[in-house]
């Protein structure tokens, strides 16, 4: 058990604030600014830290008032704690019951198993809920674009056209705010930079990672791996060996490192070389792009963490590099 600090457990909702404090003391708040700020007083008054679940968007604004005021925070994976609950033989679930098992779990956590909220610039905060609209623009695309399928009318399908189309737009009006908000933040640039010299690492990888993951580069391989969810997990137990796949980890982060890998496969010359590779081993074409997806956010982490190294360049563009500039104008005709 962590004894060194006390925890104050809030199950963070749209309306409403589900606490439990260190004596067991329950209480039920509106989500508004004024019972936020009294709930952090009181966590102050005890040298408490408070806990509570990432719920997207409705825990901002308790994340950034914590860190204004001091007050230590950290934010917990929601299935884990579930999982802690179950553990427990706490089946049912509600609000009340939600907030004293986060109160719980954080308490059961070692201090270097505590990720203390920090604070985070405009621009990641804005990249952030780009990234998340843009992911569900998408969603938005998939479902209408299904209603294609089968004898339509030519003015249901125009609706449909029309509706696609307008997504197309606002999904490149995401990309283009989530470049501006990349280049906002000086840290986020530099390493947005050096990400792009490598072949198949493009914008919107590059966006989710930095989303997904604001501190890349201080992970080990093996945990930016697990993080993503790209890393091949053990799964054995007295005589029964199971063949170990990747479980779990960030869903929005290892769909991008997929579709990475297929481009990387294609057209950079050092991945193609290890695809090929893994291929000829006799591994599953689909096995070998998740592996090449583990090589790549690898190599992300590994760039973002040290900023001398510079990833090879790909022969070929380094050539197009080098040829000589020429003005716009009509083209060259052929001799």
């Amino acid at each position: 058990m962590n004894q060194a600090r006390m925890h104050v457990g809030v199950d963070v909702g749209k309306d409403s604030l589900d606490i439990c404090y260190p004596n067991g003391d329950k209480e039920h708040i509106r989500n508004t600014k004024r019972c936020r700020a009294t709930l952090i007083k009181k966590a102050r008054t005890l040298g408490a830290v408070i806990s509570f679940e990432a719920t997207g968007p409705y825990d901002e604004a308790l994340e950034s008032e914590c860190v204004a005021s001091g007050v230590p925070a950290v934010r917990l994976d929601a299935w884990k704690t579930r999982k802690y609950a179950e553990s427990q033989g706490m089946l049912e679930k509600t609000d009340s019951i939600d907030c004293e098992m986060i109160r719980d779990y954080a308490a059961s956590l070692r201090p270097d198993q505590l990720h203390f909220v920090r604070e985070r610039s405009a621009g990641y905060r804005k990249l952030k809920r780009a990234v998340s609209v843009r992911r569900n623009l998408l969603k938005a695309k998939a479902l209408i674009a299904s209603q294609l399928e089968g004898d339509l009318d030519a003015e249901i399908k125009s609706a449909i056209a029309r509706a696609v189309a307008s997504i197309d737009r606002q999904v490149e009006r995401m990309d283009a705010v989530c470049v501006a908000a990349i280049r906002s933040d000086e840290r986020m640039g530099a390493i947005a930079a050096r990400l792009g010299q490598v072949v198949g690492i493009g914008p919107v990888l590059i966006s989710t990672a930095l989303a997904s993951c604001p501190d890349i580069g201080s992970f080990t391989s093996k945990g930016i791996a697990k993080f993503a969810g790209v890393a091949p997990l053990e799964n054995r137990s007295c005589t029964i060996t199971k063949k170990p796949r990747p479980r779990r980890g960030c869903r929005d982060l290892r769909c991008a490192l997929y579709m990475a890998a297929v481009s990387a496969c294609r057209s950079n010359h050092r991945l193609r070389r290890t695809y090929e590779g893994l291929v000829a081993r006799g591994i599953p074409k689909r096995a070998a792009l998740i592996a090449l997806a583990r090589h790549i956010i690898v190599l992300m982490n590994y760039i973002a963490k040290y900023p001398d190294f510079n990833p090879e360049v790909d022969p070929k563009k380094a050539a197009q590099m080098a040829l000589p500039k020429r003005r716009p104008g009509r083209p060259r005709k052929n001799p």
